[in-house]
């Protein structure tokens, strides 16, 4: 079988599948952008090197049968075609969920502690001791997804805060929770939560379901995080949930669209923290990025089940 490998610096994952007895295939973007590569492979591994690909180039793969994504999130692709096509689309998902859990504490700690005042002031030479700064030992935080990311923050949050509740559709029971409640069940418990988190995927139904009714639900003087998705939020009403203080603080690592336009109201928000899409940066990234298509070649070729299959119904 032939394998296409995007990405510039993953020529090591060309190698892995090379050993494994693949015909591999290691193409950079410039490749890409001037059509540079072979269009009869059997898999492509990649990752946001796809928007570089539009349907009608997809559509020159003609016995493409596997995609292997880099990406957790699968919202840039053309799910559409890959579905009607009968391809096999398998994301990496939990391969980033340490690194973006700690993103999360992180971020939690900085709101709690007032770093952002801080360090104006240090920039500023000004020695002045703010009167008052938060504490994590009795607050409530409120998860919206039970996945590997949220497990892994649970982990890593616990310790500090006082409850941790998730959210997921069935409300099914997940380990190390206090609680779990249904969707439909969120209404009542999203007033007591001093930090409210999303790991929702992109999908018809979470599409800026974190609205202004959501935020005026929110108790006065919580904070949202968001690592999932930009489009679960409607930044307009999280503008203003802020603007007013009804909100304490946020910190984004994705907005609706990215880059965030330097004209932005957010970037001159005071009690917020944001971040180009990086919680999942880490020492060890480039092997986190090749963990689920590296794993999938290998079962592939052994004839394993495959990993981490996207269910086009759920969307994700």
């Amino acid at each position: 079988m032939k394998a296409l490998i995007f990405n510039d610096k993953l020529k090591e994952l060309a190698e892995y599948g090379k050993d494994l007895g693949y015909e591999t295939f290691h193409v950079t973007n410039s490749d890409i952008k001037s059509g540079n590569y072979p269009n009869d492979v059997d898999i492509i591994c990649g990752g946001m090197e796809f928007k570089l690909l539009n349907r009608e180039k997809l559509k020159e793969f003609k016995n493409l049968k596997y995609i292997f994504l880099y990406s957790v999130g699968i919202d840039y692709m053309d799910l559409e075609y890959i579905k009607e096509k009968g391809i096999i689309l398998c994301n990496n998902h939990g391969a980033y969920s340490e690194p973006i859990a700690e993103w999360i504490v992180y971020n939690i700690l900085q709101i709690e502690k007032q770093n952002k005042k801080y360090l104006e002031q240090q920039r500023n030479h000004i020695w002045k001791r703010l009167e008052e700064t938060g504490t994590l030992y009795d607050k409530h935080a409120l998860f919206l997804g039970t996945g590997a990311i949220a497990k892994e923050t649970l982990v890593r949050l616990k310790p500090f805060v006082k409850t941790i509740t998730g959210v997921n559709t069935s409300g099914r029971k997940v380990e190390g929770f206090d609680e779990i409640v249904k969707n439909e069940d969120l209404e009542k418990v999203l007033p007591k939560m001093d930090y409210v988190v999303s790991f929702l995927p992109t999908t018809e139904k979470t599409y800026k379901t974190i609205d202004s009714k959501f935020f005026a639900n929110m108790k006065k003087g919580s904070s949202f995080i968001n690592i999932s998705r930009g489009t679960v939020v409607d930044e307009e009403a999280l503008f203003d949930a802020l603007k007013s203080n009804h909100l304490k603080a946020a910190a984004l690592d994705v907005v609706f669209k990215e880059p965030l336009d330097e004209k932005s109201k957010l970037w001159d928000l005071e009690n917020i923290y944001i971040t180009p899409h990086t919680s999942d940066a880490s020492e060890d990234f480039l092997r986190r990025r090749a963990r689920s298509a590296a794993e999938n070649l290998k079962r592939l070729k052994e004839k394993e089940e495959l990993i981490n299959i996207v269910d086009f119904e759920k969307g994700y």
